[in-house]
């Protein structure tokens, strides 16, 4: 129940001190160019309804269940979970782009009977949106997640068509404040190692955008940020039973 907690605690103090919802941390040389869309209509409680992210409308929104198996044989604990996602981001021309995406993640572990449970491999969770333009043009947002600010390193993302590429960094920090949260706050969009966009997808969303970037191509980055404002972190769903 990790982030849920924390997403309270922020939303409460907030509300207490009667100021802003704390925004991630930014690279400054992108701060000061970023052009911020606001993220409106999103709700935490109800994610299958439609919300904008600037011009842009998000809808046909669909959140699966989390679908779980798993064994225990003296000791040995093998838990997999798997959560699917759909939506369709729409530009104030009507055109859309699809989205068709799903999550997945493995626990291996050893229970030693004493009260001691050890990880047995890398426990990564992924998670993978295919996203298509109204001319057919296919992209492949994934990431690859090892859980924890601790093992920030090993992650994984990129944002393909096969020839363009975008990495993908995970941001683990908000705006003033020293020391990072083990959970991601959102995620930052990169070419060629500059920061052309950036989303958080905790406490109602944030979306910020290179003002520069060409129509496709912000459309593009804007479909991947709203896939990410769909997507839940399955690890949790294990903590929760």
């Amino acid at each position: 129940m990790k982030k849920p907690l924390i997403i309270t605690m922020l939303a409460v103090t907030a509300t207490l001190s009667a100021c802003t919802v704390p925004q991630m941390a930014l690279q400054s040389d992108f701060k000061q160019q970023a052009e911020e869309l606001p993220v409106e209509g999103r709700k935490m409680l109800k994610p299958n309804g439609d919300f904008t992210i600037g011009t842009y409308t998000v809808t046909n929104v669909k959140r699966g269940w989390v679908q779980k198996s798993g064994t225990n044989i003296f000791g040995y604990n093998e838990n997999e979970a798997t959560q699917k996602y759909q939506l369709s981001l729409r530009n104030s021309q009507g055109q859309e782009w699809s989205m068709i995406s799903g999550s997945y993640l493995g626990i291996k572990s050893w229970e030693d009977g004493k009260g001691l449970t050890i990880e047995l491999s890398p426990n990564m969770e992924y998670y993978v949106s295919k996203i298509t333009s109204p001319e057919g043009e296919e992209w492949r947002l994934i990431t690859v997640d090892p859980r924890h600010y601790f093992k920030r390193k090993e992650f994984f993302g990129e944002l393909s068509n096969g020839t363009t590429t975008f990495k993908i960094d995970p941001v683990y920090k908000f705006e003033g404040k020293g020391l990072p949260l083990s959970e991601i706050v959102g995620y930052e969009f990169r070419d060629s190692g500059s920061v052309v966009g950036a989303v958080q997808v905790i406490n109602g969303g944030k979306v910020w955008l290179n003002p520069d970037l060409q129509s496709d191509t912000r459309t593009v980055i804007a479909s991947a940020m709203a896939s990410f404002l769909l997507y839940n972190k399955l690890e949790e769903s294990f903590q929760d039973n």
